[in-house]
C-alpha cells in the first residue's frame, strides 16, 4: 500500500482491551500529520490543522471538551473524532430521530495545552481509530469538513432574489464547481443556511425595504414612495413607482388595470400592482402597492398616491373585479373615472379590451 493515498491501513486486534474491535490507522503524509510538542499560536490554528489532517485521513472531528484558567482563558483543549462515545442504550419512551453518524467509541484525539511561552502546544495525539475512514469519494459529506463559502452565500442570495428554489440553488453551485463532490456542502447545509439567513433578517425586513427605497431614490429623484406603519411599527401599507413607470403613465395612463393578489407571500399582505397597455399591446406597471387588507379606506389611501405620483390628470378608465370596497374607493377617490368590472377574465383579455378602449377612445378625439 502507498503511504500518501489515504488508504487505510487495518491492524491485528488487540485481546487484552477488546478483541473483537479493530484498530485502524489513516495513511497520511507526514506534513498533514499532527505530533507531540508541535505548537500553535492559536486555538483557531489547531482546529484547523487537526481538520485538514482529518480530510485527508477520511474522518471528522469534533470539539470534546476544555479547561480554563480562573481569568477565563483556554488552559487544555481536546478534540476527538466525531464517532468518539457511544449511544446511551437506555430508552425513555421518546422514539428519536435516526441520524446517519454513529459512535463507534472510537479513541482518536488531540489535545494542546497552553505553553507558558505563548500559544499552545500537543500533548496527546491519538492516531488509533475503531473504524474504517470514509472513502475519498465521500469524505466531503462529512460533517467538519462541509462549509458554504462567502462567495456561494453571495451567489445563493442573488438566486433567491429572483425566486430560484433552494434544490435549484444547489444544482447551479454543482454545475460550477464539476459535480457535488467539489461543493463543499450539502444540499441540507443549503437548506440550513437559507433558513438561518431568513431568521436573522426577521424583524428587521420592513426597515430593510425602507433602505432600499431609499437607496433607489438617492439613485433617482423620480422614484416615489410611501410607507405607513402601525403602532406596532409593522408595515400597513406601502406605495412605490419608479421614473420609468411615472413617465409610462404621461402616454399610456387613459386606462389603467387594477386586481389585487392575496395570501402569495410569507407577510400574507395583498400585492395591489396598477397595471396598462402600451402602444404595442403589452402590459405595463405603473406602481405597485402592499396592503394590510381589502377595506375602503386602503383603497382610497392607494388611488390617493397614485394620483399624487402620477403626472397629468386621473386616468379616463379603471378595470377592475366587483369588489364592494373598491368601488366605494373608486367613486370617492377617482369620481370622474369611469369604473369597469371584468369578471374572470385572462390576462390576455384585459389587455385586449383596454386596447380596443383607448383606440375608440383616439378615434373620438377624447385625447
Amino acid at each position: 500500500m502507498e503511504a500518501n493515498n489515504g488508504i487505510l491501513l487495518p491492524m491485528e486486534t488487540d485481546p487484552e482491551t477488546n478483541p473483537s474491535v479493530s484498530i485502524f490507522y489513516p495513511q497520511v503524509i507526514g506534513e498533514f500529520t499532527p505530533f507531540q510538542g508541535q505548537q500553535f499560536e492559536t486555538l483557531e490554528e489547531v482546529y484547523d490543522f487537526y481538520n485538514q489532517y482529518a480530510r485527508e485521513a477520511g474522518f471528522s472531528v469534533r470539539s470534546y471538551s476544555s479547561k480554563k484558567s480562573k481569568d477565563g482563558e483556554v488552559i487544555r483543549k481536546e478534540y476527538v473524532c466525531n464517532k468518539e462515545g457511544s449511544w446511551s442504550t437506555e430508552t425513555s419512551g421518546v422514539v428519536k430521530r435516526r441520524r446517519g453518524v454513529g459512535r463507534e467509541s472510537c479513541k482518536a484525539r488531540l489535545v494542546v495545552v497552553k505553553s507558558k511561552y505563548g500559544g499552545y502546544v500537543v500533548t496527546i495525539f491519538e492516531e488509533a481509530h475503531s473504524h474504517p475512514m470514509t472513502t475519498p469519494r465521500r469524505r466531503h459529506l462529512l460533517k467538519s469538513h462541509r462549509r458554504i463559502s462567502g462567495v456561494n452565500q453571495l451567489v445563493a442570495q442573488q438566486l433567491i432574489s429572483v425566486n430560484v428554489s433552494t434544490h435549484q440553488q444547489y444544482d447551479i453551485l454543482a454545475t460550477q464547481a464539476g459535480g457535488i463532490e467539489n461543493v463543499g456542502f450539502t444540499q441540507q447545509d443549503m437548506y440550513n443556511s437559507n433558513r438561518d439567513r431568513r431568521m436573522k433578517i426577521k424583524g428587521h425586513d420592513g426597515e430593510m425595504l425602507f433602505d432600499h427605497f431609499m437607496n433607489e431614490q438617492e439613485k433617482n429623484p423620480g422614484f416615489i414612495f410611501k410607507v405607513e406603519t402601525n403602532i406596532e411599527h409593522k408595515i400597513t401599507r406601502c406605495f412605490w413607482a419608479d421614473a420609468i413607470s411615472r413617465q409610462s403613465y404621461k402616454f399610456y395612463g387613459d386606462a389603467v388595470i387594477f386586481d389585487t393578489t392575496y395570501n402569495t407571500n410569507r407577510y400574507c399582505m395583498i400585492f395591489a400592482p396598477i397595471m396598462g397597455v402600451n402602444n404595442h399591446g403589452q402590459t405595463i406597471i405603473f406602481s405597485g402597492a402592499f396592503l394590510s387588507d381589502e377595506t375602503a379606506d386602503s383603497f382610497i389611501w392607494l388611488f390617493r398616491e397614485f394620483l399624487r405620483a402620477m403626472p397629468g390628470d386621473a386616468p379616463k378608465i379603471i378595470i377592475t373585479d366587483q369588489d364592494p370596497a373598491m368601488t366605494k374607493a373608486i367613486s370617492e377617490a377617482l369620481p370622474n373615472t369611469f369604473h369597469r368590472y371584468l369578471d374572470s377574465a385572462e390576462d390576455m383579455a384585459l389587455i385586449n379590451y383596454v386596447w380596443h378602449v383607448k383606440e375608440a377612445l383616439k378615434e373620438r378625439d377624447d385625447f
